[in-house]
């Protein structure tokens, strides 16, 4: 209880700083702006058709072209001072910039098949068993031997085209009436019977151009009943069992069994005899011919499934007559023929294919465009990372209670693009995103405004900023925080770039998705509040290694799910690896810097970060998924984020806090003898290390500056 108050008692302080107030809301919005696209962006790659390789490559190339600006932008603030001008025109040409992803082109579509395989029986093998054969414009690569579970559709008479040419054929398949002739030779009777089709019953076709992302997922047509279809490139199936029924010809639907009357070769033996179907038939691929390569049709042997034996001589002829503009389509030689469904992938291996339309245009297009916006960010990020930290120091602010605001924001922002992208994805048959970008543009345009309000007047510039970047560097403190916060970013880059691809995987949903962020982000609030008492209690080496700890909890836990709601547990750990972990590499980065220096060492530990460590994530992730597969990967990532832990926190406690200790007793004073007075010339401080004034500053700062925030776009996106 007393935490609680106390926690609540740090919140009201806090907002009676009516300056800070312009930047609490900067925080809010800036965040806001940050999770309403920026986690999706990786779906909007895959909608794109850029495929998984290219993917690691675009999201490693741009973070380490951006890192050459916050160094140069952090160099160039600490000498100018103000420049909240730059940093608003900034954040809207960076907005303005993200519109230009719409219009890169699709690079490849990934068609799905059809979920179910047409069948249609065409004969008798040599032993009296059924053959099947399959023609689509959908290739099948067969499974050797296959239980289908076969579904009848309809019984009719698979004809031959003989001469009729492709325009012919076309206009037969959209046509809506033909007449059947059927003539029994062994009682010398014929009868002829019409069939209609209804215009509601034809098939939808449309000439119309589509747009690429459009064509995700074929269908069959439907109405086996009714609708005249492709058997073969040299054959037409019409349906013949409703309404008028030729003689003989049987087809029945039951419960426990499957029949339609068939008979070996062309032609029926006049016996009307019926041929059980099993539901799961054993089907075995024939090896295809040369024609059946040429016309892409497969052939099956039902073994389970027997043919009637032969009566004699055939005794049936059939024919079909089809009114066209242009006269009469005459199709003879015509047999009896049933239509089968079967799952597709009970039979087939293949799933889907790639139509690929101009991958090299959409692959340098998209990755000038994150380039360009990787440098707008990589420029602004080192700026405001040292103007906030510049602010907190003159109020004497909690830097964490402003960060609640900024998480407030997330929590909002990410699960209502979510809902968003989802609404406007209905009916169609992919995602899109266009809603993310356009709250995304009207935020950033939001957020240039917002710049304009922060008083930055105050800003000391420096002019010795590369030879106090280059004392504080020389500290091996310094380098063992860069190594563990660069390996940080590559354990937050694979994460960021792929955990959405993950989830997507398992049938998540976008409004899921953007609810992740909100489960960090609530679970982070109570860390953010406490971020100055917790590493003042266990200092932040200590915070860092439990970083190291929740990142290998976190991708092992992915790579152990199934139900991708389940990614929620994990996604609390967030609150660690976002919210807790910034607080203390930015502090402690800011205790190890210099007043002047701020933005120069933030821009270097946020490029460190955020580019290398975020680029390096997504290649190599990227390139082991590709070669070992999703959940390997995130095994192999955890097992590297466990062990680097364990070598830094053996580095902190076997070495930095034994030297700390020895420092401490060689800085003790010495105590007089007697009376005499040694005066001492003081020594000059250890190279490298920092002064007794700069000392006092960092550790005055320390207490005040106890939390990160979020950078900027590609130098920062919003997922630790």
């Amino acid at each position: 209880m007393k935490l609680i108050v106390g926690c609540f008692g740090r919140i009201f302080d806090d907002m009676r700083q009516r300056k800070l107030m312009p930047l609490k809301l900067i925080f809010f919005v800036k965040a806001s702006t940050l999770f309403v696209l920026y986690p999706y962006l990786t779906i909007h790659m895959r909608e794109l058709g850029i495929t998984i390789e290219e993917t690691a490559i675009m999201n490693s190339i741009t973070p380490f072209i951006a890192i050459l600006m916050p160094p140069i932008a952090g160099l160039f603030a600490d000498r100018i001072g103000n420049f909240k001008l730059m940093l608003s025109l900034f954040s809207a040409f960076g907005g303005a910039a993200a519109l230009l992803l719409l219009v890169v082109p699709v690079a490849r579509t990934n068609v799905q098949y059809p979920s179910t395989l047409v069948l249609a029986t065409e004969g008798c093998s040599d032993d009296g068993n059924l053959i099947y054969g399959a023609y689509q414009n959908y290739p099948c690569d067969s499974i050797s031997d296959a239980n289908a579970n076969l579904t009848l559709k309809s019984c009719g008479y698979s004809c031959p085209l003989g001469a009729l040419n492709q325009t012919h054929v076309e206009d037969i398949l959209s046509s809506r009436s033909y007449q059947l002739t059927v003539y029994n030779v062994g009682t010398e009777s014929k009868a002829t019977y019409d069939y209609a089709i209804s215009e509601s019953d034809m098939p939808q076709r449309t000439d119309a151009p589509q747009d690429p992302r459009e064509i995700r997922k074929l269908e069959n047509i439907e109405g086996y009943e009714i609708v005249i279809r492709r058997l073969s490139s040299e054959a037409l199936f019409f349906p013949a069992h409703r309404p008028a029924r030729p003689f003989g010809l049987e087809c029945v639907v039951g419960r426990n069994s499957t029949a339609c009357a068939f008979a070996p070769g062309s032609a029926a033996t006049g016996r009307g005899q019926a041929v059980a179907v099993a539901f799961n038939a054993s089907l075995r691929a024939i090896e295809p011919t040369a024609l059946d390569e040429a016309e892409e049709r497969r052939r099956y042997v039902a073994a389970s499934v027997g043919c009637p034996s032969d009566g004699g001589v055939p005794t049936e002829s059939a024919g079909v007559e089809v009114h066209l503009a242009d006269g009469v389509a005459a199709l003879q030689r015509c047999s009896r023929s049933c239509v089968f469904t079967a799952p597709r992938e009970d039979v087939c291996s293949n799933a889907k294919f790639v139509v690929e339309h101009n991958p090299r245009l959409t692959f340098w297009t998209y990755l000038a465009v994150r380039v360009f916006i990787g440098v707008i960010s990589g420029t602004t990020f080192p700026m405001f990372e040292g103007a906030v930290i510049a602010i907190i120091r003159e109020h004497k602010a909690d830097y964490g209670l402003q960060r609640i605001y900024g998480s407030i924001g997330g929590m909002i922002s990410s699960p209502l693009s979510g809902l968003l992208i989802d609404y406007a994805s209905r009916g169609k048959s992919y995602a899109d995103l266009r809603p993310a970008f356009y709250l995304y543009f009207a935020l950033k345009l939001f957020t240039s405004f917002l710049m304009t309000l922060i008083d930055l007047q105050f800003k000391a510039p420096s002019s010795k900023v590369v030879s106090e970047v280059r004392t504080v560097l020389r500290n091996v403190e310094v380098v063992a925080l860069l190594i563990a916060t660069s390996v940080l970013g590559i354990a937050w880059g694979y994460i960021e770039s792929f955990l959405f691809w993950f989830l997507e995987d398992l049938g998540a949903s976008r409004s899921l998705m953007g609810m992740t962020v909100t489960v960090g982000g609530i679970a982070g609030v109570p860390l953010l509040i406490l971020s100055g008492p917790i590493i003042d209690k266990i200092g932040h080496a200590n915070v860092i290694f439990a970083g190291f700890v929740c990142y290998a909890i976190r991708l092992l836990g992915y790579s152990l799910i199934y139900d991708p709601r389940l990614c929620l547990i994990f996604e609390a750990l967030e609150s660690i690896t976002n919210s807790l972990i910034s607080t203390a590499t930015v502090t402690y980065a800011a205790k190890l810097s210099t007043t002047t220096t701020d933005s120069t060492i933030q821009g270097l530990l946020g490029g460190l970060h955020h580019a290398v460590g975020k680029g390096g994530g997504s290649l190599i992730g990227g390139y082991l998924m590709k070669a070992f597969g999703t959940r390997p990967t995130y095994r192999i990532f955890s097992g590297a984020a466990l062990i680097t832990g364990l070598v830094y926190f053996c580095f902190n406690l076997f070495y930095l806090e034994k030297r700390a200790q020895a420092k401490s007793v060689e800085e003790q004073p010495a105590e007089p003898k007697g009376e005499v007075v040694e005066c001492r010339k003081k020594e000059p401080p250890i190279e490298g290390e920092p002064n007794d004034v700069e000392a006092t500053t960092s550790s005055d700062r320390s207490g005040s500056v106890n939390a990160a925030f979020d950078g900027d776009e590609e130098a920062r996106e919003p997922r630790n």
